[in-house]
This record gives C-alpha cells, sequence and structure tokens, in this order.
C-alpha cells in the first residue's frame, strides 16, 4: 500500500514538473536589436530569473509572455552621467528615467553620497527630502541603497570635488605632500569600496582649484584599479580643446580610459568647429589613448547659477561667496574678470543674460521668475543684468539652478554621428508630483533617450537605428567597464526596453519640461517588468553596481 502511493506522489510530480513553466519571461514577436549595431532580426527572447536565457525562438511556457509584434527589443539603456544619488533615495521608482528606457545609471562626476561624511554632506538636500544620512564608506552608500530599494541599477564614480572637500575644504590652493596623499587614500579606499574610477567637473569649485599633476595622481590610483577617468573638462566654449587636451594627457600619463562628459561646444563665437574637436581625439586614440565621449541632445545645459562667477569668488564655500556679493568693490571686480574672460570657462559669455533661464530656487524663495531669462528679469525690475543676477543669487542664498542655451544644433548632431560618443542625460530621476516635482528642470531629465530615438533617428535620420542603439548599450557598457549588461545575449542580465519606432518621442520641453516620454511600453530591469504598458508597476528590482576595484579587492582577500 504504501509503495504503491509512493508511485503515484512521485508520477505527480513528475507531471508538476512537466508543466511548469521554463521561463519566466518570455518577449515574442518582437525586432530585436541586439546592441551590437547589428540590423534588427525578429526573435524571441526568455528570461529565467534575472538572466537572459534564450535569444531566437523560444519554445517552452512561460509564466509571462509579451506580445512584441511592431515593436523593438533592445537592451535596457545606460546613462553614462547620472545624477540621481539623492533623488533615488527620495523615490526609488526614478520615474523621469525609467520611463526613458534607462536600466542603468551612473553618478559621481561632480558629487555622490557614496563619499559623503558628516562635515561634508549635502545638508540642504537632506533636509529639503527629510532624508536621513545614517551610511559610511563608499560602499555604506551602495548598500544603502540597494536595501532601500531602487528602480534602477546605480553605480558612481569618485569625484575630485568630494575627495577635496575632505581634505582641503573650499580652499584655492594645491595640497602639500601630505595632503595630497590623504586624497589618494581617500580614493583608493573607493576603489576598494566599489568606485568604478575618478571622476572631474573642472569648471565647479573645488575641482576648479586643481592641476593637472594633481589629477594624474589621483589618476593613477584609480589605474591600479582597473578604473576609468571622466571628466567635465575644464572648459567647453573659448578653451575647449586645450580643456580635452588635457584629459587626454591625464589618460596618457595614467594609464587609463578617459571619457569625455557632455561633448560640446559652447558660445555662438565658437561653433562649427567640433570636428577639429573630432580630429584631437582621434589622433590621441590613433596613439593608443582609450578616450571617448558622452552627449545630450539639446542646445542648452543645465547648472547652477553661481558657475557664472570666477573661481575666487566662490571660494571659501557658499557664505563666503554671499558675503562678497554683498560687497560692491568685489561685485565690480567680478564683472570685470567675467568681461575680460580671465576664466578657463565662462558660461555668462557664452551665453548671454538673454541665454541664461532659471530652473529652480529653494521651495520658500519667489517662485514667479522659474523659467524666465535673465535679461527678462532684468527689464520686469528696471535693473541692470549684472545687478539682477546679483540680486538673485543673494536673495536665493545662491542656491539657484539655470539653464544655459549656449550650443548650435549643428553641432550636436555632428556629434551624435561620432561612432565613440555615448548617451548621458546628466541629469537626475524626477516625477512632475510631491518634492521632485518643484522647478522648471532641463527636460533632458524626462526626454534624453527618446528624444535621440525620435527626433534624430525616426525623424531627421541623424542616426540609422541599430546604431543609435548601440551608442547608448554596449558602447556605454564598455565605456564604463560594466559586465554582463548592454547587449541582448545569453547569461548576461536581462535589462531589457520595449518600444515602438514609431511613436516613440520626448515630449518634455524647456517650457514643458515635467513630461513623460511616449513609444516606451515595457521596461525591464533584472528580469522584472518595471515599466508595464508605459506605467510603473512599483518594482524595485534595481541593484548597487560595484566597480573593478570592488571585485579586485573581494578576490585577493
Amino acid at each position: 500500500m504504501h509503495l504503491r502511493f509512493a508511485s503515484v506522489v512521485g508520477v505527480s510530480l513528475l507531471a508538476t514538473a512537466a508543466c511548469a513553466p521554463q521561463f519566466d519571461l518570455v518577449i515574442k514577436n518582437g525586432d530585436l536589436i541586439d546592441g551590437t549595431g547589428a540590423p534588427a532580426r525578429r526573435a524571441d527572447v526568455a528570461v529565467r530569473g534575472d538572466r537572459i536565457v534564450a535569444v531566437g525562438a523560444a519554445s517552452g511556457r512561460a509564466r509571462r509572455t509579451i506580445d512584441a509584434t511592431g515593436h523593438v527589443v533592445a537592451p535596457g539603456f545606460i546613462d553614462v552621467q547620472g545624477q540621481s544619488g539623492v533623488t533615488l533615495l527620495v523615490d526609488a521608482n526614478g520615474e523621469s528615467h525609467i520611463r526613458q528606457g534607462i536600466t542603468t545609471e551612473i553618478i559621481g562626476e561632480g558629487s555622490t553620497p557614496a563619499l559623503w561624511t558628516r562635515d561634508t554632506a549635502d545638508r540642504v538636500a537632506l533636509d529639503r527630502y527629510h532624508l536621513q544620512y545614517d551610511w559610511t564608506g563608499f560602499d555604506g552608500y551602495l548598500h544603502t541603497l540597494q536595501n532601500r530599494g531602487t528602480s534602477i541599477n546605480l553605480g558612481s564614480f569618485a569625484p575630485v570635488a568630494a575627495i577635496r572637500e575632505q581634505v582641503l575644504g573650499m580652499q584655492n590652493r594645491t595640497p602639500t605632500p601630505e595632503e595630497l596623499q590623504r586624497e589618494q587614500e581617500i580614493l583608493d579606499r573607493a576603489m576598494q569600496q566599489g568606485a568604478f574610477g575618478f571622476a572631474t567637473a573642472l569648471i565647479y569649485p573645488p575641482a576648479s582649484y586643481t592641476h593637472t599633476d594633481e589629477l594624474v595622481a589621483l589618476a593613477r590610483v584609480a589605474s591600479k584599479y582597473g578604473g576609468v577617468y571622466i571628466s567635465h573638462v575644464r572648459g567647453e566654449s573659448f578653451r575647449v580643446k586645450d580643456a580635452i587636451g588635457e584629459a587626454i594627457d591625464i589618460g596618457r600619463q595614467a594609464g587609463l580610459p578617459v571619457v569625455i562628459y557632455h561633448l560640446k561646444i559652447g558660445a555662438k563665437a565658437n561653433w562649427g568647429h567640433m570636428d577639429e574637436i573630432r580630429a584631437e581625439i582621434e589622433e590621441a586614440r590613433a596613439r593608443g589613448v582609450n578616450v571617448s565621449a558622452c552627449q545630450y541632445p539639446y542646445t542648452a545645459g543645465g547648472t547652477n547659477l553661481p558657475a557664472t562667477l570666477p573661481g575666487w569668488a566662490q571660494e571659501g564655500g557658499r557664505e563666503k561667496m554671499l558675503e562678497r556679493l554683498k560687497n560692491p568693490a568685489e561685485r565690480a571686480k567680478m564683472r570685470r574678470d567675467v568681461e575680460a574672460n580671465t576664466e578657463v570657462e565662462n558660461l555668462l559669455a557664452g551665453a548671454t543674460f538673454d541665454g541664461i533661464q532659471i530652473a529652480s530656487v529653494p521651495p520658500d524663495k519667489d517662485q514667479s521668475i522659474v523659467g524666465k531669462r535673465l535679461s527678462q528679469i532684468a527689464a520686469e525690475r528696471h535693473q541692470e543684468n549684472w545687478d539682477t543676477l546679483f540680486s538673485i543669487l543673494i536673495e536665493n542664498d545662491g542656491r539657484v539652478a539655470a539653464l544655459f542655451h549656449m550650443m548650435s544644433e549643428d553641432d550636436v548632431k555632428t556629434a551624435m554621428r561620432y561612432p565613440w560618443v555615448s548617451v548621458g542625460t546628466d541629469s537626475d530621476a524626477r516625477r512632475p508630483d510631491g518634492p521632485l516635482g518643484s522647478g522648471q528642470p532641463h527636460p533632458r531629465s524626462y526626454g534624453t533617450f527618446p528624444r535621440i530615438l525620435g527626433r534624430y533617428v525616426r525623424d531627421e535620420h541623424v542616426l540609422a537605428l541599430p546604431e543609435a542603439i548601440r551608442k547608448m548599450t554596449s558602447l556605454a557598457a564598455s565605456q564604463m567597464k560594466i559586465a554582463d549588461r548592454g547587449t541582448v545575449r545569453e547569461g548576461f542580465f536581462a535589462d531589457l526596453v520595449v518600444f515602438d519606432p514609431k511613436t516613440v518621442a520626448d515630449t518634455a520641453t524647456f517650457e514643458k519640461p515635467q513630461q513623460y516620454p511616449v513609444g516606451i511600453e515595457t521596461v525591464i530591469v533584472n528580469g522584472t517588468v518595471t515599466v508595464d504598458a508605459g506605467r510603473h508597476t512599483g518594482a524595485h528590482a534595481g541593484r548597487a553596481l560595484y566597480g573593478p576595484g570592488y571585485r579586485r579587492s573581494r578576490a585577493a582577500n
């Protein structure tokens, strides 16, 4: 009797196993563009757990099947220049990025919560968003992000500004040998704890106070761990060639790859020379320097309004800057220096007062100026432009974000065609409502990737679709040294996006920036459907990503 019962149970288990789904998810009937640059082909993609397990004809049952007829299936997009280190702690959904198809984001160009200390943490952000700073160390932040949940995979670089601030504060001077050693130790520890490499944003203090020798010494630390050097170079308008030359030289001396962030040429007087920049970069590549770039598809940049001031005016931090702004003699000197174009970067000369648009001020300040150009505000106040600039900074305690309309559409298209240029939003993930919905941010927060797919691929034919996808995926993964992502391939992580090539488009504009794109139907992160029929599912399947030093240090221990 017992034997007969056992055999019946065994047959039942075998039948159950035979009926169990072979896959968790299958995407069928789509036009697969796999991220390598190869043309589209009809293929199914099967997922089990967090990995792609079959590409081609997927035979077998699945827990869920998505019919992608008439749609493109591609690797999830990789944002090589994100800024969502804080906003993903505020809203783990990462709405404005995940709805673009972004599944992986790399932060750390100029700042990162991963290098905060008790003395250097961004108290303004912590207070504004009611966040607790409750982690220690670079990997402590990554663990915190993962434990709280995130819809997007996220990794970080270690920026020189954060390193320098721990050692020198906001002082404008060369570090002593002992201080440089401390900086190197901070970077060494960050690399071991997961940093992807070393980063510089060289138009902003205190990074702008560095000299090339200091940067080379730090880049060599990142190189030791197989890291990458990323740079917002020291000038992007009147001295852009020299600034890119410095970045190339740092990579050459330190022996590590270089990625130039948001490749562009600012100021109308400089437009039309993008191919000279290409020649400079490709000459370096021919000499064996691994240098490439990224860009965003807009003719305006965005940053903080104090970036219009000379570097010396910001020495000592925000309070010292505000003291100088209230001193008529110091204000006059700031104006003279900017008009004489003495700085390596001159955003005001590049954009002019007509091209600088206020993006945000603190929530308790006058919101009526948001969205307006400085020249318009000056006219309304019956002030001179310079007085309006200084007044706005003082009135808002220096906490003003702005858009700088200073690039040409032809240069944007020219750079987009270069095969070694990937895509970065240079933005944080937002949503139109709640604490992240304030101000009038740059539309790139919502529209970067769909803008390329719609406007520049489908409508204007600047790029072929497979090439655009390659730039957004496998090229980006290669630049950042991200393993097992960026290509639809068996064994790779199941980061995928399904979109309609006939309708995909950005809807965010400079006038109405907080609008989601259209045509991005499904986004899958580590095998989990996170955007379904264009809406967020609430899933938080993203992961903290760790750079090569983390892997090497763990292997050695």
